[in-house]
Protein backbone atom coordinates (compact mmCIF):
# COMPACT_ATOMS: atom_id res chain seq x y z
CA UNK A 1 0.00 0.00 0.00
CA UNK A 2 1.06 3.71 -1.21
CA UNK A 3 1.29 5.98 2.24
CA UNK A 4 2.06 9.56 2.72
CA UNK A 5 5.37 10.20 4.20
CA UNK A 6 4.69 10.89 8.02
CA UNK A 7 1.12 9.56 7.36
CA UNK A 8 0.94 6.79 10.10
CA UNK A 9 0.38 4.11 6.89
CA UNK A 10 -2.48 6.55 5.70
CA UNK A 11 -3.43 5.67 1.84
CA UNK A 12 -2.72 7.83 -0.56
CA UNK A 13 -5.82 8.79 -2.30
CA UNK A 14 -7.76 6.00 -1.23
CA UNK A 15 -10.86 7.99 -2.11
CA UNK A 16 -10.19 8.63 -5.33
CA UNK A 17 -8.49 5.42 -6.17
CA UNK A 18 -11.87 4.16 -5.05
CA UNK A 19 -13.55 6.11 -7.04
CA UNK A 20 -11.76 5.62 -9.95
CA UNK A 21 -12.07 1.47 -9.97
CA UNK A 22 -16.29 2.02 -9.37
CA UNK A 23 -16.25 4.55 -12.75
CA UNK A 24 -14.26 1.97 -14.49
CA UNK A 25 -16.84 -0.72 -13.08
CA UNK A 26 -19.67 1.29 -14.21
CA UNK A 27 -18.35 1.53 -17.61
CA UNK A 28 -17.55 -2.09 -17.85
CA UNK A 29 -21.08 -2.79 -16.86
CA UNK A 30 -23.24 -0.06 -18.63
CA UNK A 31 -21.10 -1.86 -21.93
CA UNK A 32 -21.82 -5.25 -21.03
CA UNK A 33 -25.68 -4.79 -20.35
CA UNK A 34 -26.08 -2.76 -23.21
CA UNK A 35 -24.67 -4.71 -25.75
CA UNK A 36 -26.43 -7.51 -25.02
CA UNK A 37 -29.90 -5.62 -24.67
CA UNK A 38 -29.32 -3.73 -28.46
CA UNK A 39 -26.07 -5.59 -29.55
CA UNK A 40 -22.31 -4.77 -30.08
CA UNK A 41 -22.38 -3.00 -33.16
CA UNK A 42 -25.59 -1.03 -32.62
CA UNK A 43 -24.40 0.32 -29.43
CA UNK A 44 -21.91 3.65 -29.47
CA UNK A 45 -19.53 4.51 -26.81
CA UNK A 46 -21.83 7.87 -26.21
CA UNK A 47 -24.62 5.06 -25.56
CA UNK A 48 -22.13 3.61 -22.78
CA UNK A 49 -20.75 6.82 -21.41
CA UNK A 50 -24.82 8.00 -21.08
CA UNK A 51 -25.73 4.82 -19.67
CA UNK A 52 -22.88 4.95 -16.87
CA UNK A 53 -23.19 8.77 -16.04
CA UNK A 54 -20.28 10.09 -17.40
CA UNK A 55 -18.47 11.72 -20.11
CA UNK A 56 -17.41 10.54 -23.36
CA UNK A 57 -13.93 11.78 -22.35
CA UNK A 58 -13.82 10.20 -19.45
CA UNK A 59 -14.85 6.36 -21.30
CA UNK A 60 -11.69 7.25 -22.90
CA UNK A 61 -9.23 7.76 -19.65
CA UNK A 62 -10.21 4.19 -18.73
CA UNK A 63 -10.83 2.44 -22.72
CA UNK A 64 -9.41 2.82 -25.71
CA UNK A 65 -12.12 1.72 -27.80
CA UNK A 66 -15.16 -0.63 -27.45
CA UNK A 67 -13.20 -3.72 -28.48
CA UNK A 68 -11.21 -2.65 -24.96
CA UNK A 69 -14.36 -2.63 -22.95
CA UNK A 70 -16.01 -5.46 -24.39
CA UNK A 71 -12.78 -7.73 -23.49
CA UNK A 72 -11.13 -6.37 -20.46
CA UNK A 73 -7.27 -5.32 -20.26
CA UNK A 74 -6.77 -9.19 -20.14
CA UNK A 75 -7.32 -9.79 -23.59
CA UNK A 76 -6.63 -6.05 -24.76
CA UNK A 77 -3.03 -6.53 -23.87
CA UNK A 78 -2.44 -9.92 -24.15
CA UNK A 79 -0.42 -10.24 -27.09
CA UNK A 80 1.90 -7.01 -26.61
CA UNK A 81 2.50 -9.46 -22.85
CA UNK A 82 3.30 -12.25 -25.09
CA UNK A 83 5.50 -10.62 -27.81
CA UNK A 84 7.49 -9.24 -24.27
CA UNK A 85 7.23 -12.76 -22.89
CA UNK A 86 8.88 -14.66 -25.91
CA UNK A 87 11.88 -12.01 -26.57
CA UNK A 88 12.91 -13.02 -22.91
CA UNK A 89 13.12 -16.42 -23.48
CA UNK A 90 16.71 -18.12 -23.81
CA UNK A 91 18.17 -17.97 -27.27
CA UNK A 92 19.25 -21.73 -27.54
CA UNK A 93 15.74 -22.82 -26.39
CA UNK A 94 13.41 -25.01 -28.75
CA UNK A 95 10.68 -23.17 -29.89
CA UNK A 96 8.13 -25.65 -28.73
CA UNK A 97 8.96 -25.10 -25.33
CA UNK A 98 9.59 -20.86 -25.58
CA UNK A 99 5.91 -20.72 -26.42
CA UNK A 100 4.83 -22.91 -23.84
CA UNK A 101 6.63 -20.94 -21.20
CA UNK A 102 5.73 -18.08 -22.44
CA UNK A 103 1.71 -18.64 -22.58
CA UNK A 104 2.84 -19.30 -18.40
CA UNK A 105 4.14 -16.24 -17.91
CA UNK A 106 0.86 -14.25 -19.59
CA UNK A 107 -1.59 -16.32 -17.33
CA UNK A 108 -4.38 -14.76 -15.78
CA UNK A 109 -5.19 -14.24 -12.34
CA UNK A 110 -8.18 -16.28 -10.44
CA UNK A 111 -10.03 -13.24 -9.73
CA UNK A 112 -10.11 -12.37 -13.66
CA UNK A 113 -11.65 -15.55 -14.34
CA UNK A 114 -15.46 -14.45 -13.30
CA UNK A 115 -15.48 -11.81 -15.85
CA UNK A 116 -13.73 -13.58 -18.60
CA UNK A 117 -16.17 -16.39 -18.32
CA UNK A 118 -19.03 -13.57 -18.56
CA UNK A 119 -17.31 -12.53 -21.82
CA UNK A 120 -17.40 -15.32 -23.31
CA UNK A 121 -21.00 -16.26 -22.47
CA UNK A 122 -21.88 -12.98 -24.20
CA UNK A 123 -19.60 -13.67 -27.30
CA UNK A 124 -21.63 -16.96 -27.73
CA UNK A 125 -25.17 -15.17 -27.25
CA UNK A 126 -24.24 -12.33 -29.82
CA UNK A 127 -22.58 -14.02 -32.73
CA UNK A 128 -21.59 -10.39 -34.06
CA UNK A 129 -19.03 -9.82 -31.38
CA UNK A 130 -16.86 -13.43 -32.94
CA UNK A 131 -15.05 -11.40 -35.62
CA UNK A 132 -13.43 -9.24 -32.54
CA UNK A 133 -13.06 -12.28 -30.37
CA UNK A 134 -11.43 -13.88 -32.99
CA UNK A 135 -8.75 -11.29 -33.88
CA UNK A 136 -7.32 -11.66 -30.10
CA UNK A 137 -6.21 -15.05 -31.05
CA UNK A 138 -5.52 -13.96 -34.70
CA UNK A 139 -3.07 -11.92 -33.05
CA UNK A 140 -1.48 -14.21 -30.68
CA UNK A 141 -1.18 -16.83 -33.81
CA UNK A 142 0.61 -13.59 -35.77
CA UNK A 143 2.61 -12.81 -32.66
CA UNK A 144 3.78 -17.03 -32.10
CA UNK A 145 4.28 -17.37 -35.70
CA UNK A 146 6.77 -14.22 -36.58
CA UNK A 147 8.26 -15.54 -32.73
CA UNK A 148 9.22 -19.18 -34.46
CA UNK A 149 9.98 -18.14 -38.05
CA UNK A 150 12.80 -15.55 -36.35
CA UNK A 151 14.31 -18.20 -34.04
CA UNK A 152 14.28 -21.08 -37.11
CA UNK A 153 14.97 -18.61 -40.14
CA UNK A 154 12.17 -19.71 -41.75
CA UNK A 155 9.19 -17.46 -43.40
CA UNK A 156 6.27 -16.85 -40.86
CA UNK A 157 3.95 -18.46 -43.03
CA UNK A 158 5.91 -21.63 -43.30
CA UNK A 159 4.97 -24.89 -42.08
CA UNK A 160 6.41 -25.35 -38.40
CA UNK A 161 5.42 -21.27 -37.47
CA UNK A 162 1.89 -22.02 -38.69
CA UNK A 163 1.74 -25.38 -36.99
CA UNK A 164 2.99 -23.88 -33.61
CA UNK A 165 1.13 -20.70 -33.33
CA UNK A 166 -1.85 -23.02 -34.58
CA UNK A 167 -1.21 -25.25 -31.88
CA UNK A 168 -0.57 -22.58 -28.82
CA UNK A 169 -3.61 -20.80 -29.54
CA UNK A 170 -5.93 -24.28 -30.18
CA UNK A 171 -4.75 -24.89 -26.50
CA UNK A 172 -5.52 -21.68 -25.43
CA UNK A 173 -9.06 -21.83 -27.17
CA UNK A 174 -9.70 -25.62 -25.07
CA UNK A 175 -8.74 -23.97 -21.73
CA UNK A 176 -10.92 -20.84 -21.77
CA UNK A 177 -13.80 -23.29 -23.14
CA UNK A 178 -13.71 -25.77 -20.32
CA UNK A 179 -13.12 -22.81 -18.01
CA UNK A 180 -16.52 -21.17 -19.54
CA UNK A 181 -18.28 -24.44 -18.93
CA UNK A 182 -17.14 -24.66 -15.39
CA UNK A 183 -15.99 -28.34 -15.72
CA UNK A 184 -12.35 -27.67 -14.32
CA UNK A 185 -11.71 -25.51 -11.25
CA UNK A 186 -9.93 -22.11 -11.44
CA UNK A 187 -6.92 -23.73 -9.72
CA UNK A 188 -5.79 -27.04 -12.04
CA UNK A 189 -6.39 -24.53 -15.74
CA UNK A 190 -2.23 -24.40 -15.67
CA UNK A 191 -2.58 -28.07 -15.34
CA UNK A 192 -5.21 -28.72 -17.70
CA UNK A 193 -3.56 -26.01 -20.51
CA UNK A 194 -0.25 -27.57 -20.05
CA UNK A 195 -1.89 -30.88 -21.03
CA UNK A 196 -3.44 -29.91 -23.86
CA UNK A 197 -0.23 -27.85 -25.13
CA UNK A 198 1.96 -31.18 -24.83
CA UNK A 199 -1.15 -33.66 -26.07
CA UNK A 200 -1.25 -31.00 -29.48
CA UNK A 201 2.73 -30.30 -29.48
CA UNK A 202 4.32 -33.63 -29.15
CA UNK A 203 4.41 -34.44 -32.95
CA UNK A 204 5.99 -30.94 -33.64
CA UNK A 205 9.04 -31.79 -31.41
CA UNK A 206 9.41 -34.55 -34.26
CA UNK A 207 9.94 -31.61 -36.50
CA UNK A 208 13.55 -30.87 -36.23
CA UNK A 209 15.17 -27.29 -37.23
CA UNK A 210 15.78 -27.46 -40.82
CA UNK A 211 13.88 -31.05 -41.95
CA UNK A 212 11.93 -29.67 -45.29
CA UNK A 213 8.36 -30.13 -45.89
CA UNK A 214 6.85 -32.57 -47.71
CA UNK A 215 5.76 -32.08 -50.75
CA UNK A 216 3.43 -33.40 -52.97
CA UNK A 217 5.10 -35.32 -56.21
Amino acid sequence: MVTVPGGAGRPLCGRRERRKLQTRAALEAAALRLFAERGYERTTVEDIADAADVAVRTFFRYFSSKRHVLFGDVAHTIAGRLRAALAERPAGEPPVDAVRAALDAVDIDEDQYAPIVARLRLVRQLPELLPAYQMIFHELHETIADFVADRTGEPANSLRPQLLAGVATLSVRATLCELEAGETSPGALRALSHQTYDALANGLRQISAGTPAVRGR
